[in-house]
């Protein structure tokens, strides 16, 4: 009889771990394989990043954010916040204004082609474009985002491991 309970009690433990895990990876954090480079030099083909699901229900997503959002019903995107409700952009000889101002983009690290004349960002919307401006499916060709469709924020890099960082 003491065997039994023994493995009982085993099988409790190994029910509530996986129940844990589970809970976890649904509503507080998931693990992203990025796919392509429109991220680079932020983040790189395959590496794999965690992404928190919860900050959004905390608070508003903001300027600079790598988030993960919902293109479509087949794919998920890694892009980062440009623009919120409200805001004015335009794109002009490869300089980024928001609201008459020059966006710093430190993480860009090459003149972004192409332009685009003053556009707002509706309320309760995001504008997104990838860090690899010339290699990105962004809002200029996916349109605004709404927060529904987005995923979470883009914390750290876990893997490849010698990258192990804090995505910024």
């Amino acid at each position: 009889m003491e065997k039994n309970t023994g493995i009982v009690q085993w099988s409790r433990w190994f029910l509530a771990l996986v129940m844990g895990i589970v809970v976890i990876r649904i509503f507080f954090f998931a693990p992203y394989v990025v796919e392509g480079t429109s991220m680079y030099p932020t983040l790189e083909d395959h590496e794999r990043i965690v992404v928190n699901k919860w900050v959004y229900h905390m608070k508003s997503p903001g300027y600079g954010d790598v988030i993960v959002l919902h293109a479509n019903d087949r794919e998920d995107y890694i892009k980062r916040i440009i623009g919120v409700g409200g805001d004015e952009l335009e794109l002009t000889n490869g300089t980024l204004y928001r609201n008459g101002k020059i966006v710093d983009e430190p993480y860009i690290n090459e003149v972004t082609l192409g332009e685009f004349e003053k556009i707002k960002v509706p309320p309760a919307s995001y504008f997104v474009m990838g860090d690899n401006r010339n290699r990105s499916m962004d809002s200029r060709e996916i349109g605004f985002i709404s927060q529904r469709n987005i995923v979470g924020r883009a914390e750290f890099i876990f893997y490849p491991f010698r990258k192990l960082e804090r995505i910024q």
